[in-house]
């Protein structure tokens, strides 16, 4: 497919240096660029998928600016504290209100600020991004407080070993250069250098128009955008900016590295130095990666053979240099030398017989579908025109695709043996080190009752804000599907989208296996999973993931199963996948590789804090032989034989419990005939399964502690179990309730315990309900020292909406999020999937979300007070705490 640049329109207005629409990919999408004079550039792309606009302002620097590790990350952190025409609590309140994503990362070459929000609302996430760019403040006060929640962040991902390894691979692959900073920062430069000043000079230095690329997509007017910006960022002056640091890049010296860990796996990572996004040579490295990470590639045939649990190849890139990085992840009964020797062995290979032709091309023919696919996300469409524009500094998306076509095998072998070089790689192993215990009530670090918080703790909104107080309303529906059900009984949904010429479709089989695996046999659900990945009765594994390269066709099989592909291959796409689905070959070979591969994690994750720490909340929420309580041990899984397989595939996979979801250039009735055609002799074999586990009754409180090799970080998890189901008529209070105390950054748990007193780098809540029961939880994330204040601070959180009505303007502020999040679900092929596939799992009514909306709009503050009293329990929570060693 040919992607043509059809100039149109002409520059609208002199305040721009170059504005012109360009009609890329989907007929819909359409863009519109703009330079303002103060140096702002500007890119519009119009994606008419649903009423929502995602705005990313990204500013050219980062990690390789920062003359202290982290200060980029301090930065990026203070811009959320406030600006001089927009106090901290207005920045924050707004952005929850907006009801979409609002948040920001930083990278070495960028740092990169967006909303996801409705489209209504540009107007105002405009409003807030020019005004931290025109004043930001960045006090010392405020840093005081957000130190400290950075500082738990820190400690979080340093927690992770795999993690850690990664970092002392890379920095060991570009020693020397701007690139091995830790952008992250460290707790000892956090806490000893890192202060106000120095954010406040790097902020001068580097937030200016001058130095930022602005991309808007959505469903927006392309000139009417353009006006807006000019409107709020137009009179931002332009600075002159300092010299950025130079690139110097040496031999990469070898180097191993060996961390401890608390995964049920080994973690084997291998780095290379391969060619940055400036290289001629770039090109040919993706090339080189996507058909190293094709099914068919030796890599993947190490899982096959049951060498290896999961293999990749992925990079880390930057304009001068990369890092390649293979990825080997091995059961615990692998040595990671082992390990380390046979991914090895594939590469050298590959060296002496080069890369076979037809991966390369299936690399660059997935490379155009995964272009079309970006169109499916707003956010994702901003996410690639951001990469393309501002860090890469192309013109377009394109650009990449027009170096993809170019790139021939031969290139492929010389940038593999160029690159992938055993005398400059640097190795490092993540291999558990777990010591298997829990503590049962294991005594906490509690804290004395805190004082009860102040619930009105935000300053009055701007008054060009209020309109989103004071307009909430039902949202329209914008979703148009048609709803049937085939002669087996299979349930099919189809949306027609035409904003990208790719079609998605997921489908989901009601099933629990929890419920429906046979006593002795837990575990057979995971190996008939696994299982349908290996060829069916029509192809072999090799030969299917041909014919699915053929056609640039993603799949998955199993209780979850789905498809993507471009729109003129969608005959195809569903005739495979309903192979794949339907008539698995169940080889007797591969099902003993599998049931080995299945032992072995099961055996690493007998040993991993993660795992007892579910095993432990199952059995401390749900009385003795509920099916929550149940997990695969070595005795099950070496219980399965194949026969148990195909008997567990005959039972739980059938039409009558299927929902297929459809997305995508395509219409209902072409839809249906296809999805008749391949999928409707399909059939059941005897009454419908229950899948429901029986309503509990409250859980019993205890008290759990999990040692946790290699964090330096505690988890800690309060759950408790209700009586409450889905369809109760309390449910739409105790949600909004629920997205009041713990859901976001605006909330009363994320206010209190991290902006306030800084104990926690995360906290939010979640009410999960079902058809017959639901569950309450509260997670936090501290260093060890805090759980307790943390925790005794949640619980008056929990208690002051169960006596005290909620102020007025706390319960519209939770409204208008709820209200505004509707469309946000709807910004992606997936989240409408995901919606309409959650719906049908759970019997109601497939436009339930504007039916919620409309009963969260009646909620009273008394409603409020009365369902918190009603169904949540401040003293009947189980709590799992993940800790560091040795506490």
């Amino acid at each position: 497919m040919q992607f043509v640049l059809r100039v149109g329109l002409a520059a609208f207005a002199s305040a721009f240096l170059v504005c012109a629409p360009l009609c890329v990919r989907g007929d819909a999408l359409s863009v519109w660029r703009a330079t303002l004079a103060n140096g702002l550039a500007v890119v519009v792309v119009r994606d008419p998928l649903a009423p929502v606009v995602t705005t990313m302002l990204n500013y050219k620097t980062g990690g390789d600016e920062e003359p202290i590790d982290g200060l980029a990350h301090a930065t990026e952190h203070m811009m959320f504290r406030g600006a001089k025409t927009v106090t901290e609590s207005q920045l924050s309140d707004i952005s929850e209100i907006l009801g979409g994503d609002s948040d920001a990362d930083t990278q070495n070459e960028v740092t990169q600020y967006f909303f996801t929000v409705p489209s209504q609302d540009l107007d105002i996430a405009l409003r807030l991004e020019a005004a931290r760019m025109n004043g930001a403040t960045m006090s010392q006060t405020a840093w005081n407080v957000e130190r400290g929640a950075i500082l738990n962040e820190v400690t979080r991902d340093n927690s992770v070993a795999g993690y850690r390894a990664f970092e002392r691979m890379q920095t060991a692959v570009l020693a020397g250069t701007p690139y091995a900073h830790n952008v992250l920062g460290t707790v000892d430069g956090f806490e000893h250098q890192v202060n106000a000043p120095q954010i406040q000079a790097f902020y001068r230095a580097w937030y200016h128009p001058n130095n930022a690329v602005l991309v808007i997509t959505g469903d927006v007017d392309g000139p009417a955008t353009m006006a807006k910006v000019k409107q709020y960022f137009g009179a931002i002056p332009r600075v002159k900016l300092p010299a950025r640091p130079a690139v110097s890049l040496h031999p990469v010296k070898p180097a191993l590295y060996r961390e401890d860990s608390d995964q049920p796996v080994t973690l084997v990572l291998f780095g290379y130095r391969f060619p940055g996004f400036d290289d001629p040579d770039y090109a040919a490295g993706q090339v080189l990666l996507a058909a190293l990470n094709n099914d068919r590639s030796d890599l993947s045939a190490l899982v096959v053979d049951g060498k290896s649990l999961e293999t990749g190849f992925e990079s880390q890139d930057y304009p001068k240099a990369a890092v390649g990085i293979g990825i080997n992840v091995v059961p615990l009964t692998t040595k990671p030398e082992v390990a380390a020797r046979q991914f090895r062995e594939v590469l050298e290979s590959y060296k002496k017989r080069g890369i076979p032709p037809d991966l390369v091309e299936a690399a660059k023919l997935k490379a155009i579908a995964d272009a079309q696919a970006e169109a499916d996300s707003v956010e994702g469409l901003a996410n690639e025109w951001s990469q393309a524009v501002a860090v890469e500094e192309k013109r377009s998306p394109d650009d990449d695709l027009a170096e993809y076509e170019r790139v021939t095998t031969d290139d492929v072998d010389r940038v593999l043996r160029k690159y992938v070089d055993e005398r400059h790689s640097v190795v490092a192993y993540a291999v558990p080190k777990n010591l298997g215990k829990i503590n049962m009530n294991a005594p906490g670090s509690k804290a004395p009752e805190s004082n009860k918080l102040d619930l009105t703790h935000h300053d009055p909104l701007p008054a060009w804000a209020l309109g989103l107080l004071k307009s909430v309303t039902v949202p329209s529906q914008t979703l148009a599907f048609s709803d049937e059900a085939l002669a087996n009984g299979l349930r099919l949904i189809v949306v027609p989208e035409h904003t990208s010429h790719m079609i998605v479709l997921r489908g989901e089989i009601g099933s629990n296996w929890q419920v429906q695996t046979p006593a002795g046999l837990d575990g057979v659900h995971t190996i008939t999973a696994a299982l349908l990945e290996f060829g069916t009765t029509t192809y072999d594994r090799l030969a299917f993931e041909s014919e699915l390269d053929k056609i640039a066709a993603d799949t998955t099989a199993g209780t979850q199963f789905s498809l993507r592909v471009l729109a003129n291959n969608f005959e195809r796409g569903v005739q495979l996948l309903a192979d794949e689905q339907l008539h698995p070959a169940f080889p007797q070979r591969n099902f003993d590789t599998i049931k080995s591969q299945v032992a072995d994690e099961v055996k690493g994750e007998q040993a991993s804090p993660d795992h007892l720490a579910a095993v432990a909340l199952a059995n401390a929420l749900y009385p003795t032989g509920d099916p929550a309580r149940r997990f695969a041990t070595l005795q099950t899984v070496g219980s399965v034989t194949l026969d148990a397989v195909k008997a567990y595939f005959a039972s739980v996979y059938r039409p009558d419990m299927t929902t297929i979801v459809i997305i995508g250039d395509t219409t209902p009735d072409a839809a249906r005939a296809l999805v008749e055609k391949y999928f409707g002799a399909w059939a059941a074999s005897g009454p419908k399964p229950a899948i429901d586990p029986s309503p509990v009754p409250a859980n019993r409180v205890q008290e759990i502690a999990v040692p946790a090799t290699g964090r330096v970080q505690a988890s800690v998890k309060l759950a408790e179990t209700l009586t409450m189901t889905r369809t109760d008529p309390d449910w739409p209070a105790l949600r909004l309730a629920d997205t009041i105390l713990g859901s976001g950054e605006n909330s009363l748990l994320y206010n209190d315990l991290r902006d306030v007193h800084g104990y926690v780098y995360s906290v939010g809540s979640v009410l999960d309900a079902e058809r017959t029961r639901s569950q309450f939880t509260l997670d936090f994330a501290s260093d060890f020292s805090k759980v307790g204040p943390a925790q005794a601070l949640a619980m008056s959180n929990i208690r002051a909406m169960q006596t005290d009505l909620l102020p007025e303007n706390e319960l519209v502020r939770g409204k208008a999020m709820l209200v505004s999040s509707v469309p946000i679900q709807q910004q992606s092929y997936d989240g409408v999937a995901d919606l309409l596939l959650r719906y049908a799992a759970l019997g109601v009514p497939l436009n339930e979300n504007l039916l919620d909306a409309q009963r969260e709009l009646a909620t009273t503050p008394q409603q409020i007070r009365d369902v918190m009293k009603r169904w949540i329990r401040p003293d009947g929570f189980a709590r799992v705490l993940l800790e560091p060693p040795g506490q």
